[in-house]
Parts: C-alpha cells; sequence; structure tokens
C-alpha cells in the first residue's frame, strides 16, 4: 500500500533534519583550527630545538668547568680553617683544613664529598688559597709582611686533558673567631 505525500508529512520530514550549518564546519572555522593547529607544531618544534641547544651548552664547555669548580669550592666552605693536631682528613687522604687546599689537584674530579665524578674522567681540578692584597686582588702577599688588608682567595683552574678550560676565583672568609 502506498501512501500519498502529503504537506504535513513532507514538514514532519524536514523538521527532523538539521540546518546546513550546525550539520558541518564552515570553511572559516576550517582555517581557524588549521591556523591554530599549525602555531601549535611550529610551537612545540621551537621549543625542542631550542632544548636541544640548551642541552648542547650545558652537556659540553663552559658550564661543565664551572661545576667542577664549584664542587671545589663546596668542599672548602665545608673545611675547617684551623683543627687540633692529629686531625683525621675531610676531604680526601690529606685535605684536613682549607689551608690543604692550597696546590692541591684532583684527576679524577671530585666532587663536594670528594666522590669520583665519574662522567670527567679526563679532567683535573687544580686548588690554590692565596692571600691576595684587597685593594688590587690580582696581587698575592705574604700576610706576615703585608702591611695592607688582605682577603683569602680560592681559585680552582678546571683542564681537560693538558688543556686549561677555566679558572674561577671566590673570595674566602674565615668563620668568626678564629685568626
Amino acid at each position: 500500500m502506498h501512501h500519498p505525500i502529503t504537506a504535513s508529512s513532507r514538514t514532519a520530514r524536514t523538521s527532523r533534519r538539521q540546518p546546513r550549518h550546525v550539520a558541518g564546519a564552515t570553511f572559516a572555522e576550517l582555517m581557524l583550527a588549521t591556523l591554530i593547529l599549525g602555531y601549535t607544531v611550529v610551537g612545540a618544534t621551537n621549543s625542542l630545538s631550542e632544548s636541544a641547544t640548551v642541552y648542547n651548552y650545558f652537556s659540553e664547555g663552559a658550564h661543565e668547568s664551572l661545576m667542577l669548580a664549584q664542587e671545589i669550592h663546596e668542599a672548602a666552605l665545608l673545611l675547617p680553617w684551623e683543627v687540633e693536631a692529629g686531625a683525621a682528613a675531610t676531604f680526601g687522604p690529606d685535605v684536613v683544613t682549607i689551608w690543604d687546599l692550597h696546590e692541591a689537584e684532583f684527576s679524577p674530579p671530585r666532587s663536594a664529598d670528594y666522590a669520583v665524578v665519574v662522567s670527567h674522567q679526563a679532567w683535573t681540578q687544580k686548588a690554590e688559597i692565596d692571600y691576595v692584597d684587597l685593594g688590587d686582588p690580582t696581587v698575592v702577599v705574604d700576610p706576615d709582611v703585608f702591611a695592607g688588608e688582605v682577603q683569602v682567595r680560592l681559585r680552582v683552574t678546571i683542564l681537560e686533558g693538558q688543556a686549561e678550560v677555566d679558572a674561577f676565583d671566590w673570595w674566602m672568609t674565615e668563620p668568626e673567631g678564629i685568626e
């Protein structure tokens, strides 16, 4: 049996359909989505590129020498300036006081707790402890003879193989009550 199509049945069928603009995205919406996606991809790519550049800086060169020098500086901050005779070494086999760092050489390099820095086996840390003229810190002086003001300087020189990579200086201050 065949039913004739009436105006009321046609209206019922078309009212069930959704308008065209609701059923899909417009060209402008697609372009906007593409633009946002493009910016996201470019931003992620730039971020990865910058991360690789920063990693390269931190894995080679100047940063590594600073890190190794800071290990000796941190150890020096923990060392006493004076001890009783016969005191045990606190940084390796022969460093008892901060003054024992003068002309000390650590190859392979050491961390602040004297552990070997295994990632830098071919590097060397050289430490010097000197009194310098406070008016001209480039001049090393004998505090028993020098009449001016002095400051204690810790200099750590870092070598990779035989080549000097860098040298770093820190001012050291004796703890209160020690002369």
